[in-house]
């Protein structure tokens, strides 16, 4: 099976947060004026549309994104839980796994990244199926993560200095056939930090990258 977040994990986040046990306390401090995420407000609740693979089919669940306001300035920030990305309807789970197979790998194309031992996932009453276009839209975002990767990495260097990230991220490369232009190769290379660097702060820190720094600010 392809990865993915399953029910059961999207299910219980929205106990949590019917429960009101979802706390800002991971986010970083407002970029703004510096306040500490310990005192943001819970500011309100936003309905989002996620997209899970159960027995090969994608199937939308619906849970609520929280938004905490920060008192010092009134920025909005809204918290991404383990399972979400930022403007992606697919969970975390399916979109990291995809990636990093394909940059990871010197040989697979988009379109055989997508099929996977049990075939490629299809939408109920529909023909329609993962396509190797979504892929390439994923790799686009998450090559644009590069401030969201560096962050992670300065943290995870604080907790251990003696971590071999800088290095082992240098080190990667991507093979030239997989490119036609110097952007797209910076965008692949991007992506395949982000998936190293998200794989190894999982690891450190039990939490992923983006719930801890890809927050989406939005003025009152």
């Amino acid at each position: 099976m392809p990865p993915t977040a399953t029910l059961d994990d999207i299910k219980a986040y929205q106990d949590k947060v019917e429960k009101n046990q979802i706390t800002p306390d991971d986010l970083p401090p407002c970029p703004r004026c510096k306040v500490d995420s310990l005192f943001f407000k819970l500011h309100a609740f936003r309905e989002r549309r996620f997209l899970i693979i159960a027995n090969m089919l994608v199937l939308a669940v619906y849970c609520c994104l929280l938004r905490f306001k920060c008192p010092g300035c009134n920025k909005s920030f809204t918290y991404y839980p383990d399972f979400s990305i930022p403007h992606k309807h697919y969970t975390r789970q399916t979109i990291m796994g995809y990636a990093a197979t394909y940059v990871e790998s010197e040989t697979l194309t988009y379109q055989q990244t997508v099929i996977t031992h049990s075939g490629v996932p299809g939408y109920p009453g529909s023909d329609r199926i993962l396509s190797p276009t979504t892929l390439h839209r994923w790799i686009t975002t998450l090559g644009g993560f590069v401030q969201t990767t560096q962050k992670a990495v300065d943290l995870l260097l604080q907790q251990n200095p003696c971590s071999s990230i800088c290095r082992s991220l240098a080190l990667l490369k991507i093979p030239n056939h997989k490119y036609k232009s110097k952007n797209r190769k910076n965008i692949l290379i991007n992506c395949f930090k982000l998936v190293v660097s998200e794989a190894l702060f999982w690891e450190t820190f039990k939490t992923s990258i983006f719930t801890k720094f890809a927050i989406r600010f939005a003025f009152r």
